[in-house]
């Protein structure tokens, strides 16, 4: 039998995936067996649906038949739109989110450091898509095949609608539920909200993430005049809703010292490093002696040598005692084995007491720069601060394109400071509801503050733009969010005095399209339920037109095919493409270096004996090669499969 397989047409999201490594023994032949799994969790199993608290709306249990249908798009490149696009590794997706998502499961599965999503608040004049739970095929075809019957992508959610909170709901769980797949153990989402949906948001989070995983509610002041179209109270708040992918493997940067706590540091040691002196009693709550007896006990000082011990070694050493500032006993803040072992941080002053006398008092070093580099705080949960103004992105924008060309952009300093507190420099970033594209700008402006190499991927809906004159030269959202980054770029490109550019800093994005499979796709689709098969069956056949009995259809580029196979093989969109020959064929040589992913595609109408035979030489032993079916005869196909990983078209 040849041994051989057929190029995946289809993502199929696998919801299982990482089971069978933990649960083995629910496995047989691959399938769980749920008899097992029952068993398993008989002693967890103790309450009925009923007893327990859950979250439900209408269009619910519809909705993980949604997340498990397949992604049947692709990824098409634009390198007119694009910039540096051989050179390049941010992306920018031009196309509807859930299907990309889907797209991107396998090449960027748990490789994402941070999320950053800015999704409709859900105010009664947001568009949404109403994803299509009966019709699969029929909704991919309205959203990517551009054939909507009403002729319209997006329809308004109002609150008139019957379900206006299910159709959210609806609408961000399966992409927050994919999201979660993309992040890497130690990543973080963060979503913006309004006060319309922050409450269901935090309970689909909950059910995604696992409330375990709750960072934060930050509340940002976004808005310092208020909006005053309210009734009662001018709102002037947003909230960001964070979740870590595993809370146990998270880290986050400190915030940087501001001037007024920078002026503490006012100690210098002799090689230059600045401290400030901490006092070594508890201060506050519970300094009593009572408080803590083990942590009362004398410190001796010997004044001519500045030596500090847990004991008097002769007589030059003085005692000190903790003292409050009202004489009484207080306790220290460390135990005496901290003292002996970090004894190089303390110093002895003396201080004079508010009751007129001077005393000695034990001091901890606090130094400026530690081996992690210069000192933060804990990041707060209520963000102030004038950068973080509305006004301020609009203002950019404005600056950017002379007018003002996009409502309500989110300003670049906030998404910045969110992209500081989350990622390290060499993080990808992901943001599914782009809009004008701040969250590329952000990453762009911290690379070139602190020298990283940060990358994004970017996905915006061709959502075609409400303003009239705004249409005229931007007829939609991913226009303009385009048109942001090539300035922006072009911006910092000419800056003479730019460092970073000297050092090869990445300013320029690659552009893909989401649109219809290059793959003839009639024998992949799995339509269940009642749906009439035959019927869908035909719509799908007259849309491929001419092409029904070819594996690809359309007007197909060969850098289209490339690319599709890159994603339906789960490699990098940023992977190493090269044209080459073998013997009398053309290829594309495909190296994802990251992954140690590689694999040569001919679409040569025939692969002639002198390639096949030069393809069965040691150099090429065991890598994967992909052709047109009807390139091969059978012999051909058995005289690969022997010595190379062999797929067809």
């Amino acid at each position: 039998m040849t041994e051989y397989e057929k190029v995946t047409k289809s993502v199929k999201p696998d919801i299982i995936e990482g089971l069978e490594e933990r649960l083995p023994q629910i496995f047989e032949d691959g399938k769980v067996n749920f008899e097992k799994l029952k068993e398993l969790l008989t002693d967890e199993i103790i309450e009925k649906e009923d007893d327990r608290f859950y979250f439900n709306w209408a269009g619910k249990s519809k909705l993980f038949r949604l997340i498990q249908e397949p992604g049947y798009g692709t990824l098409k490149p634009d390198k007119e739109k694009s910039v540096d696009f051989d050179r390049t590794e941010n992306i920018v997706i031009v196309g509807e989110n859930l299907e990309t998502l889907k797209l991107l499961l396998k090449p960027y599965f748990g490789k994402i450091k941070m999320i950053y999503i800015d999704p409709p608040y859900n105010t009664g004049k947001d568009f949404i898509y109403r994803d299509n739970f009966k019709q699969p095929l029929r909704d991919y075809l309205e959203k990517t095949g551009q054939i909507d019957s009403e002729g319209k992508k997006l329809t308004t959610n109002t609150e008139t609608s019957g379900r206006y909170h299910s159709d959210w709901l609806n609408f961000m769980y399966p992409r927050l539920e994919r999201a979660w797949h993309l992040l890497k153990d130690g990543g973080v989402i963060f979503v913006s909200i309004d006060d319309n949906e922050v409450h269901h948001l935090r309970m689909i989070m909950d059910e995604i993430f696992g409330e375990e995983n709750f960072v934060a509610n930050i509340v940002s002041n976004l808005n310092p005049r208020g909006r005053q179209s309210m009734e009662h109270i001018a709102v002037t708040h947003e909230y960001l809703i964070g979740f870590a992918k595993n809370i146990k493997s998270l880290r986050f940067k400190k915030q940087s010292l501001t001037d007024k706590q920078l002026k503490e540091y006012k100690e210098t040691e002799k090689d230059g490093r600045k401290y400030r002196l901490i006092g070594l009693r508890k201060r506050g709550a519970g300094a009593r002696r009572e408080d803590v007896p083990s942590l009362f006990y004398p410190i001796f000082y010997n004044p001519k040598t500045d030596d500090i011990s847990l004991e008097k070694l002769n007589e030059n050493y003085i005692e000190i005692l903790p003292k409050l500032e009202d004489g009484s006993f207080g306790r220290w803040r460390w135990s005496k084995s901290k003292i002996n072992s970090n004894k190089h941080l303390l110093i002895v002053r003396k201080v004079k007491r508010k009751i007129g006398i001077e005393e000695y008092e034990v001091f901890e070093k606090d130094y400026l720069e530690t081996d992690t580099g210069v000192k933060g705080t804990k990041y707060k949960s209520i963000w102030i601060n004038k950068n973080f103004n509305y006004e301020k992105g609009t203002e950019l924008i404005r600056e950017l394109f002379g007018k003002k060309v996009y409502d309500f952009p989110k300003p670049l300093e906030y998404i910045k400071e969110i992209i500081k507190l989350s990622t390290d420099r060499n993080s990808l970033i992901l943001d599914f509801f782009a809009g004008s594209g701040t969250t590329g700008h952000a990453v762009w402006e911290l690379n070139k503050e602190d020298g990283g190499r940060r990358k994004f991927i970017l996905v915006q809906l061709d959502e075609e733009v409400q303003d009239e004159e705004v249409k005229k030269e931007f007829p939609t959202v991913a226009d303009i969010c385009i048109e942001r980054l090539r300035r922006v770029s072009e911006k910092y490109k000419n800056e003479k005095q730019q460092k970073l550019i000297e050092n090869n800093q990445d300013f320029g994005f690659k552009v893909f399209r989401l649109d219809r499979s290059n793959f003839n796709l009639k024998d992949e689709f799995e339509i269940s339920g009642d749906e009439d098969i035959e019927e869908l069956k035909k719509r799908y056949l007259d849309w491929l037109g001419l092409w029904v009995n070819e594996p690809l259809v359309g007007e197909w580029r060969s850098i289209d095919i490339v690319y599709e196979i890159m994603l339906k093989e789960g490699f990098d969109l940023n992977s190493k493409i090269e044209e080459t020959k073998i013997e009398d064929n053309n290829f594309y040589h495909v190296l994802d270096e990251k992954q140690e992913l590689e694999f040569y595609l001919s679409l040569d109408e025939k692969i002639t004996e002198e390639t096949i035979e030069e393809i069965r030489t040691p150099g090429y032993r065991d890598k994967t090669f992909v052709f047109l079916d009807k390139a091969l005869t059978d012999n051909d196909k058995i005289n690969l499969s022997s010595f190379v990983n062999l797929k067809v078209i």
